[in-house]
């Protein structure tokens, strides 16, 4: 059971934690991670040396810890939103992207730094491998919330299929996952999502870079709108094209 001193504590720790992150970011602005030093950096957040010490191991480990933090808050977020992505909305999650951001320069800031070159690419990296992970396997399936007929790689309907019109309207756009080599499946996911998920946060960045003079429903909207060219047809023709590639060099 939590005392009150307990709880004190976690703010009192919340808050020296976020001192010292809004020093980091203060300081990445302006110089590199590797110049950056202990004595600075609690001078600026106004904390003591000791107490930094109580909860990094240095500026490096500091850096580490954020950067951990940030890829874990995207990863969440993106399989918050995992279904209405299935279902090809994914405006929801493009909302709170912006919103998790906005007001937050600093943060914002850090990912057009030297030192956030990284950190933009694990950000990238984190989104892409949920979506590879649970969407994808969705869309290949068919459980996108739009059930219909079944189609192989060839656009046509697949064997067994009820209907058997073999239709290819997108409302009736589906996969069969016995048509679908693994392997292909998982070079078109990381393909299609990490062009997602670059393209959300590469609007994201320049968004910040051109002062934020838009706001975030017409950014949303805009961004939701480029890659929605990106869904489940995209996908499939891209299949198409991959088994294609994939039979002409077999008969070399």
């Amino acid at each position: 059971m939590n005392t009150k001193n307990d709880v004190k504590m976690d703010r009192r720790t919340r808050r020296t934690r976020l001192l010292l992150q809004e020093a980091l970011l203060r300081l990445l602005a302006d110089k590199p991670l590797n110049r950056i030093t202990v004595t600075e950096l609690t001078e600026l957040a106004d904390v003591n040396r000791v107490t930094f010490y109580a909860h990094y191991h240095d500026v490096y480990d500091m850096f580490d810890q954020l950067r951990t933090d940030l890829i874990d808050m995207y990863t969440d977020m993106t399989y918050r939103h995992t279904q209405e992505m299935c279902n090809g909305d994914y405006r929801p999650f493009i909302r709170e992207v912006y919103m998790s951001l906005d007001g937050r320069e600093q943060l914002l800031s850090l990912l057009s730094t030297p030192s956030g070159g990284n950190l933009y690419a694990d950000i990238i990296d984190a989104i892409s491998k949920v979506c590879t992970e649970t969407v994808a396997p969705q869309i290949i399936l068919g459980i996108g919330g739009t059930a219909g007929t079944a189609i192989g790689t060839d656009g046509v309907a697949a064997t067994g299929d009820a209907s058997g019109t073999g239709e290819t309207t997108s409302y009736r756009m589906t996969v069969d996952p016995t048509m679908v080599d693994p392997t292909m499946a998982k070079t078109l996911s990381d393909y299609q999502f990490g062009y997602i998920a670059g393209g959300v946060v590469n609007m994201l960045k320049d968004w910040f870079r051109r002062g934020r003079r838009e706001s975030i429903d017409l950014m949303v909207n805009m961004t939701s709108n480029l890659i929605s060219h990106s869904g489940r047809e995209v996908y499939r023709e891209n299949l198409k094209l991959l088994n294609e590639t994939t039979e002409i060099a077999g008969t070399r």
